[in-house]
């Protein structure tokens, strides 16, 4: 049986701070390697901006920085910031180790005068000046001035220390090893802290609303009620549904079993019944399972079917690899920003090859939780695991068994969630949760992702070896604006659907020739899905009044983002214009010479020569 184990990966911990300090932290490094993972910036920092880099490219669970850093840190970003405490020992000492460097000891502490320095005067026989701060701009102020003195020695934190030493002044960090290493313990508990809530929060939003298992919690009463999307969508329940809980599901008992059968809007369920604990009082949750279809002997729902409108030749030669790569049962991968229509070229993929007898199947890896992959990729068997569906369930690489499987933002996957993907992909074999057998499956798979997947690989946020996998086939989607040949055609295509959807008795050339000057100027940064976005808004608000006289107007209410393309390109062309008009006029103000031209102007060399480049041209 396989099972689940918590995520037990170190916690990645970012450490603001400047020479001294980050070779303090370096020092005690090792005795937390296998709890977490630090990454330390070796520099002042100057920004927000700045701060905001480094944590994108990092992803840390929690921040370390000292004193006014880390106050500055809290207020900019949204994960936790730990600080590194100084006690009176750490001043006693630090002061200690300066006075014997010079008597000149400038003490710059964070928030408050320390008590000890009256003491430590005594007792050194020295004069020691304390200046505070609150703030890191604060600190910067008191340093300029103190270090005007001379034969000074400054004791302060990681900010100050890193002042000193790019002023060549001399310096003590008042840090000892023991306050950076509780400061670190506590930066490890709070991210572990902050690791559990985020998973805690994924996991819930999965099953409240991307889970295809209905699922109901009540109180024992039936008075308070919660349903997931599964449940609303699947079970059409009425609004007084909060009043016939114990009637739909235990209509004969008095008891409530943890597992039966019922039967609700016509159709027969399994649910399995588990008590939940909370804060106040035991909840009883239901999952429910779908004994047999819905109305069998209506025919199925259709949807429309999926084509490709285009005109250009970047779609044209999309097509003819299509036709290609289909009829090898060879991974393919598709790269193209959003909203491209990564979908439809896999389903045209699907529909073209000799794998369309199956399935089509499509998994979104960037909305499936790390800890429910597994299952949701191979299935489980029945009692796989507590609350698992009865009689077991078939994972998404069954379900696609003689046809595709669809990976959409495949770049999203965790690294271990793309180590369970790399063997099955390897072997064409897998084992369902609880199961002792593997199964053979024989499908295609397409993937897709809007990231440069080689890139990642180089980053180390995704296997190489899954990636040349993968990697057999390519197919790049151009972004809708590289293609405005298309525009017209797609817009036209989808018009059709959404009148005949709105049950609106127009045309669509006709509609589309009174806003045909609006969608081919735009750069459609949304792609596709932006488009089919405005237009499906364009036939609702045509819907009640059917009237083409005013469309401009009309759309400018709907969709404001066409106008506003159009704006800031007259907006930057007006602002180009009169760079040039004073690049212009400088030249004859100097007569020709460059270098007074471009110091007058605070440009580059290079920058002066492409505007008088694009003078000479015009």
């Amino acid at each position: 049986m396989n099972h689940f184990v918590h995520d037990v990966s170190p916690i990645k911990v970012l450490i603001f701070g400047h020479k001294e300090f980050s070779q303090l932290v370096s020092n005690l490094m090792p005795k937390y390697e296998a709890m977490a993972k630090f990454i330390i910036v070796d520099a002042l920092i100057g920004s927000a901006e700045e701060v905001k880099s480094h944590v994108k490219v990092h992803q840390p669970d929690v921040i370390l920085s000292g004193g006014a850093n880390a106050m500055y840190l809290q207020s900019c970003l949204d994960i936790p910031v730990v600080p590194t405490q100084v006690t009176e020992a750490d001043i006693i000492e630090a002061v200690k180790r300066a006075s014997q460097v010079s008597p000149n000891v400038v003490l710059i502490t964070f928030n408050g005068p320390s008590p000890v320095v009256p003491l430590l005067e005594d007792a050194l026989g020295i004069q020691i000046k304390e200046e505070t701060y609150s703030r890191t701009d604060e600190a910067r102020e008191i340093f300029h001035i103190v270090s005007k003195q001379p034969d000074v020695v400054i004791v302060g934190a990681s900010l100050v220390c890193g002042l000193a030493s790019q002023s060549n002044i001399r310096s003590v960090l008042f840090y000892s090893a023991r306050s950076c290493a509780l400061a670190m313990e506590k930066a490890i508990q709070q991210g572990r802290q902050r690791r559990g809530q985020l998973e805690q929060k994924s996991l819930h939003n999965w099953l409240m609303n991307q889970s295809k298992t209905p699922i109901i919690m009540a109180d024992p009463n039936g008075n308070s009620l919660t349903l997931n999307q599964a449940a609303k969508r699947d079970l059409n329940l009425s609004l007084d549904f909060e009043f016939d809980l114990q009637d739909l599901i235990h209509p004969q008992e008095n008891a409530q079993p943890s597992d039966g059968e019922c039967s609700i809007n016509g159709s027969d369920w399994w649910f399995h019944r588990d008590e939940v604990q909370n804060d106040t009082q035991t909840m009883n949750v239901y999952q429910l399972y779908r004994k047999k279809p819905k109305n069998p002997t209506l025919p199925p729902v259709t949807s429309q079917p999926h084509q490709m409108a285009f005109q250009s030749a970047d779609i044209n030669k999309v097509m003819s690899q299509i036709s290609s790569f289909a009829s090898s049962p060879s991974n393919v991968l598709i790269y193209g920003e959003s909203g491209t229509g990564k979908e439809l070229v896999a389903r045209e993929i699907y529909s073209k090859g000799a794998f369309s007898q199956g399935k089509f199947v499509a998994l979104n890896c960037s909305a499936i939780p790390t800890e429910l992959f597994e299952g949701e990729l191979f299935g489980h068997q029945d009692g796989a695991y507590t609350g698992s569906r009865r009689g077991g369930r078939k994972g998404l690489i069954e379900e696609a068994q003689g046809g595709v499987l669809f990976l959409d933002e495949i770049s999203e996957l965790a690294l271990d969630q793309q180590s369970k993907l790399l063997r099955f992909l390897q072997e064409r074999m897998f084992r369902p949760l609880g199961a002792n057998e593997e199964k053979s499956v024989h499908l295609k798979l397409v993937a897709a992702s809007n990231k440069p997947l080689h890139e990642l690989v180089e980053e180390g946020s995704f296997r190489h070896d899954l990636f040349y996998r993968l990697n057999v086939f390519n197919i790049t989607i151009p972004p809708l604006r590289q293609r405005p040949e298309d525009v017209l055609c797609i817009a036209q295509s989808k018009l059709d659907i959404f009148l005949e959807r709105y049950q609106l008795q127009m045309d669509s050339e006709t509609v589309l020739d009174s806003i045909k000057h609006l969608l081919t100027r735009y750069t459609w940064p949304g792609n596709v899905r932006e488009l089919e976005n405005i237009l499906e808004r364009l036939v609702a608000v045509l819907s009640p009044q059917q009237d083409l006289s005013n469309m401009e107007d009309l759309v400018r209410d709907i969709a404001p983002e066409l106008f506003l393309d159009q704006q800031l390109s007259t907006s930057k062309s007006r602002i180009k214009n009169k760079e040039l008009e004073m690049v212009a006029d400088a030249m004859v103000q100097f007569s020709g010479d460059k270098q007074q031209v471009a110091n007058y102007l605070g440009l580059s060399q290079t920058t002066l020569w492409r505007r008088l480049k694009h003078l000479q041209n015009n």
